[in-house]
């Protein structure tokens, strides 16, 4: 059914929350917990498996949480939970770039005696070629490192007297509420529900009971794996408490040394649970520990586990245990509200509010994954977050994938005013610096900072993958570093920019050095790989220009001299990164049955299917083009995204954001590619979409789907966000992609500039504009009212001159600290 603003508003206001009319007062400002509490998931049958689970987390531990007809599973992760292993034989045998070169071009002579001279991928297609490349993913190739699941909890129940009549997951609280139905086979039917969250506040697991239930038995399985060679884990049980506890050796075993002694990079983690009440352990082997509750009436249950590493405590062992003795011993609704509280605070930091109820699904339930998988003072996630079981989680190592995986995940997290999630990003590019530093200075001969391709939360320190083709994609040291100044950016803080300039600036100085300049006065980017695309090619064919590398360093050098001269340092620098920027080579484009458009790389096939929209780089994430941009530009980029070709998988989140940056993005289009990926967890997944390019009609479309949560796309909200507000060029611009939209709202949504801004929409205007400075910098906007003049206001009625600027700007000076409120005079 249509949605009319009649039928909208009657169901916002019932709901509690409601838009105002032009002529009315203002209304409440959004309330985040409020509208994420409409957005709960919920279950009316068993779902036993692990993907129809319920999702759980504090930001450091995640739970998936399975309820089979028969017993409640608690799936347990921890983002720094790691097989931590790294096999470093291939290190000694690294060639520098020089000649890494030199293979590439004998490959690409022996392509052209074979009568080939297009032939891609020499890499994997020319023997010797191959060779060099299967010995720099032998370290990849191993089973470690990787993601390591802390094992399953299992409470089992009498099925013959117990029912899941529902499950329903408040993503406001991030509290599960399961109702059971109690049938005593005597004749009585009673309720029963059993209340599962992760405390916010510390790594403690609760499930507890609102009346007796026929419990038989609870388990605790650790997770094993034969093919990964670690220690056995350790377990026990005790009366009502049980135990388990892995050993996680820094050094791979080798041919020569199987059993590697103890090092201090060693990990572990440690898990203590206790069950309230009398219980018995039982011997089950060294499989499990199994605990029976003393006498065989029905009882309250009460869980308390916690879950520590020595990243959290150095005495992680004793930690466990005595946490979760003080733990048990508190009333389980105090430390639920005290853990609902910091959600709250979490969601007090901005909202959203749509007619459209699925946008605002959308934003809220990503929101809420997010938050569960990531935490300042807590490890990145890596490709599956913190949510793991068995094998689930570790295609690919669960590693930190450099060429848009990792970064995407974090691609909201500003313009959501969430900059405190960036702090474990952060953290990991610093981690990556001695590597960074050894790639530029050793394997290519130049200063400043190369990222790897791969990288994992792990001691060790060699590149685990500089294979070719993919160890050679330029776009990832800029890709890499680009958030640091985005935090900047949307931040102003200036203590920050100091901490991560040496990082920009190490960048920078690789891809100035790394460019040349060519005989037509352009710095061209050669050679270099298109991401996942072509591989190595005969004298450079396809190797040459990328455009996103061209993008990104033109990105990369615009903040890095922007971040010299705030902070007054590298003057000497600024000239050559001025000369490199300014002379950089064009992107490259082809002339197609739709007209001009980008290629990813000079010389490209025009109907080429691409795995990312890698196209439109220029748009993002390299913030070249957008909505200010020429309008010849401006049409070429929109017709680049309106004609490219996705084969699906990769692009949920980039595909989409890059049309909203070109006010292009039809929301009905972006609904059906959310619900196409979706799974029964409530995230959406890598699902493919078509065949042509790396797949083929042989390709199962869902390979990707049951791997694991992939995080890149909790960063959905980035998305609505930019439909909402853009600022990213200093201007910001409110409702730039409304089209469809209908009525909306948004509170404290950040603008670069480090503004807090607040705005509603009503289908065909903007109302109920503040902006909140927090840094004093001068506030600059598209006219939201047209030619319409503008009044601004502080919260003391005090009135600032507002000065029109070119293309339909106004601008105004402002104080940190004060809130100003814009309404147009007419």
């Amino acid at each position: 059914m249509k949605t009319t603003r009649r039928t909208f508003l009657e169901s916002t206001a019932a709901a509690g929350a409601v838009f105002a009319s032009p002529a009315a007062e203002p209304a409440a400002a959004p309330d985040a917990a409020v509208i994420a509490r409409r957005h709960g998931l919920v279950r009316t049958l068993p779902t036993p498996d692990f993907f129809e689970g319920m999702l759980l987390g504090n930001g450091d531990i995640g739970v998936c949480v399975t309820v089979r007809p028969d017993a409640l599973g608690i799936h347990i992760g921890k983002n720094d939970v790691w097989d931590i292993r790294v096999s470093e034989e291939h290190a000694a045998h690294i060639k520098p770039f020089g000649e890494v070169l030199d293979l590439w071009k004998r490959a690409g002579e022996e392509a052209r005696r074979q009568g080939q001279p297009e032939m891609t991928f020499l890499e994997s297609r020319i023997d010797f070629f191959r060779e060099y490349s299967l010995l720099m993913q032998a370290s990849y190739r191993k089973p470690w490192p990787r993601p390591w699941p802390c094992g399953t909890v299992w409470l089992h129940w009498d099925a013959r007297m117990i029912r899941v009549a529902r499950q329903e997951l408040d993503i406001a609280s991030g509290v599960l509420t399961i109702r059971l139905d109690y049938d005593n086979l005597r004749g009585a039917v009673r309720p029963v529900e059993l209340t599962c969250f992760v405390s916010r506040e510390n790594g403690h697991i609760s499930v507890s009971g609102s009346a007796p239930l026929p419990i038989l038995s609870a388990a605790y399985q650790p997770n094993r794996d034969a093919e990964a060679k670690l220690p056995e884990p350790e377990i026990s049980g005790a009366g009502n408490r049980f135990t388990g506890f892995q050993y996680f050796p820094a050094t791979a075993p080798t041919d020569a040394q199987p059993n590697p002694p103890k090092t201090k990079d060693d990990r572990n983690f440690a898990l203590h649970g206790i069950l309230a009440g009398e219980w018995q352990a039982e011997s089950a082997g060294s499989r499990r520990v199994l605990l029976r509750p003393a006498g065989g009436e029905a009882r309250r249950l009460r869980l308390d586990v916690t879950l520590f590493t020595p990243r959290d405590r150095a005495d992680n062992v004793a930690h466990a245990r005595d946490e979760a003795s003080r733990l048990a011993a508190m009333p389980a609704a105090e430390l639920r509200a005290r853990s609902a509280a910091e959600w709250s605070r979490f969601w007090s930091a901005s909202a959203v509010e749509f007619a459209d109820r699925e946008l605002e699904e959308i934003w809220y339930r990503n929101q809420y994954f997010l938050a569960c998988c990531l935490k300042p003072g807590k490890v990145a996630p890596g490709l599956f977050g913190n949510w793991s079981s068995g094998k689930i989680g570790t295609a690919w190592h669960g590693d930190y994938h450099m060429n848009y995986n990792t970064q995407q995940v974090w691609w909201g997290v500003f313009s959501s005013n969430h900059a405190e999630q960036h702090e474990p990003y952060t953290r990991l590019v610093e981690n990556l610096l001695p590597m960074a530093e050894w790639n530029a200075r050793v394997q290519f001969g130049l200063p400043g900072l190369y990222f790897p391709h791969s990288a994992y939360p792990v001691p060790s320190n060699v590149n685990p993958y500089p294979a070719p083709p993919w160890g050679y994609e330029i776009c990832e040291t800029p890709w890499t570093v680009q958030s640091l100044w985005w935090q900047y950016r949307y931040t102003l803080d200036e203590a920050y920019l100091r901490r991560v300039y040496p990082i920009l600036r190490g960048a920078a100085d690789f891809v100035a050095a790394f460019a040349r300049k060519g005989e037509d006065g352009r710095y061209h980017i050669a050679p270099t790989v298109s991401p996942e695309n072509w591989g190595a090619t005969v004298d450079y064919r396809l190797n040459r220009d990328c455009i996103i590398d061209l993008a990104l360093t033109a990105f990369l050098l615009d903040a890095v001299l922007e971040g010299s001269r705030v902070l007054g340092v590298d003057a000497e620098r600024r000239s050559h990164w001025r000369e490199v920027r300014g002379n950089l080579a064009a992107y490259p484009a082809g002339d197609g049955a739709w007209g001009r458009v980008w290629l990813d790389v000079a010389d490209a096939p025009l109907e080429h299917v691409y795995n990312v929209p890698v196209t439109l780089a220029p748009v993002f994430p390299a913030e070249q083009v957008g909505l200010g941009s020429a309008a010849e530009t401006l049409e070429l980029a929109r017709r680049t995204a309106r004609t490219v070709r996705l084969e699906g998988g990769n692009d949920l989140v980039w595909q989409p954001l890059a049309r909203a940056r070109l006010g292009m993005l039809d929301f009905d289009w972006f609904k059906r590619e959310v619900r196409y990926s979706m799974t029964p967890l409530g995230v959406a997944n890598d699902r493919v979409r078509q065949a042509g390019g790396r797949y083929s009609d042989d390709t199962n479309f869902d390979f990707m789907m049951r791997m694991g949560v992939w995080t890149e796309n909790l960063s959905l909200p980035a998305v609505l966000n930019e439909c909402l507000l853009q600022s990213y060029d200093g201007t910001i611009r409110l409702f730039p992609n409304a089209a469809g939209l209908g009525h909306a709202r948004f509170r404290d949504l950040r603008a670069a500039g480090a503004f807090l801004v607040s705005a509603s929409w009503d289908g065909r205007t903007a109302s109920e504009v503040s902006l909140k400075s927090e840094k004093g910098a001068t506030a600059r906007l598209v006219n939201p009212w047209g030619a319409a003049n503008v009044e601004a206001r502080t919260a003391s009625a005090r009135s600032v001159a507002v000065a029109r600027g070119p293309a339909g700007t106004i601008e105004f000076p402002t104080k940190a600290g004060e809130t100003y409120t814009l309404r147009p005079v007419r």
